[in-house]
């Protein structure tokens, strides 16, 4: 890829600042929707997308050649340079022009009043963002087969080095940060032209709403967490029934903090985040607690919920289980990638994980194709997914008892997003 020219050009963009992306104007741009603030959205990505993508590609260009020249890092750059040729063509050759040739800057875009043109270009663009997103549902399972490669090369079962723990974590905190871009907008579009609520195929980064939702885009402002909870949880039970078959998981039961009046509670969420960190969270506390207390039980302790919240208006989500816990020396390492507590005898069949995505619809759970364990990506994508928005998660296991995990979540006004480690 050096010796092409175009990667002169690529390196150029990605020395351009990303622009971190604040739930707060998500929803303000959501509530004031119309066809030219939906415009104005879709000049700043068409701006904005071309400097995340080609961060991503440089990112992976300058992995250790051992691991960038495994099959699967190839088809990971040879689908990010694809996707960052079509959008910086898009945007080369845009007719946006027509419509403003005086700025791409979305708060001072003046369009011109041409009804038909407007309609055509988003539609264009929504095409191609759809287009870009199917490219890339594979993302994560390319990387984890990469590195699963890699450490086969280099005859190890430890841990990827610091160097490429860094690397993961940038790289999959960027690829939110498009998924959550690019999704949002497509969603607000599908809201504009389908306003009765029914979503064209194109529907991206979501989960089952209710009939009482409010949702704006992908982003659910008064979002009831307790449901969201039941779902994961069911979500979590269907993975385990697919791995034990006979064996029934453990109850899961939610308790509410008396400063919460025990009221049902409402935050504001993106409900396809939170429900992939509380996914992964109880499918974990499950297998623990059956296997802790043997598979041959007809019952098991509950795995218990708190939710608590502090006079600053954030929000705490605490996942507590009776499965063992962790001998002390592991509690770092949960957070590493590639980090599993799954025997050494589990296999992951990569291929036929691939083949399972390609056949989901994109509005399903995301993590129901995947094992239920010895994937070494969830607890690590989940702490990213936390903290991308300013909140954490983090862990408190005591060996021989079990293991609490909490999810902290920002108030709104604070939900701005974190692009670098600090």
């Amino acid at each position: 890829m050096e010796d092409n020219v175009d990667f002169q050009r690529i390196k150029l963009t990605a020395s351009r600042a990303q622009t971190p992306l604040s739930i707060a104007q998500c929803l303000m741009l959501g509530q004031t929707l119309n066809t030219k603030s939906l415009l104005k959205n879709l000049t700043f990505l068409n701006r904005e997308l071309p400097v995340r993508f080609s961060k991503r590609i440089v990112e992976l260009s300058n992995l250790p050649s051992e691991l960038r020249r495994t099959e699967p890092i190839m088809n990971l750059i040879k689908n990010y340079t694809t996707s960052f040729n079509e959008l910086q063509a898009y945007s080369d050759n845009s007719r946006l022009w027509y419509l403003s040739p005086n700025t791409h800057h979305r708060e001072d875009l003046e369009l011109d009043d041409n009804e038909a043109l407007q309609t055509s270009v988003q539609k264009e663009y929504a095409d191609l963002l759809q287009k870009v997103t199917n490219r890339h549902k594979q993302d994560v399972i390319y990387m984890a087969h990469g590195i699963s490669l890699f450490k086969r090369y280099q005859n190890t079962r430890s841990q990827p080095s610091d160097e490429i723990q860094h690397f993961l974590n940038s790289f999959n905190r960027g690829r939110l940060g498009i998924r959550i871009m690019v999704g949002h907008h497509l969603a607000l579009q599908n809201q504009l032209f389908y306003p009765a609520g029914e979503l064209s195929s194109s529907s991206y980064l979501s989960t089952p709403t209710s009939a009482q939702s409010r949702r704006v885009g992908i982003i659910e402002p008064q979002c009831d967490i307790e449901a969201l909870i039941q779902n994961a949880t069911h979500s979590a039970q269907f993975v385990f029934f697919q791995h034990y078959s006979t064996v029934f998981p453990p109850n899961v039961h939610i308790v509410h903090a008396k400063e919460l009046g025990g009221k049902k509670v409402r935050f504001p969420v993106v409900p396809a985040l939170l429900h992939h960190i509380l996914f992964e969270l109880l499918k974990n506390s499950m297998r623990a607690t059956a296997e802790f207390h043997g598979l041959d039980k007809s019952s098991y302790p509950d795995i218990e919920i708190h939710l608590s919240s502090n006079s600053a208006g954030d929000l705490d989500i605490r996942i507590k289980d009776h499965g063992g816990g962790m001998p002390p020396g592991h509690i770092v390492k949960p957070f590493d990638y590639m980090f599993t507590t799954a025997s050494s005898t589990v296999c992951i069949d990569f291929p036929s994980i691939m083949t399972a995505l390609e056949k989901k619809p994109q509005s399903s759970a995301m993590g129901e194709n995947l094992p239920l364990c010895g994937f070494g990506f969830g607890l690590a994508t989940s702490k990213l997914y936390a903290r991308l928005f300013g909140g954490d998660l983090t862990l408190n296991s005591v060996a021989g008892s079990g293991t609490e995990a909490t999810i902290q979540l920002r108030r709104l006004e604070d939900q701005i997003e974190h692009t670098d480690d600090k």
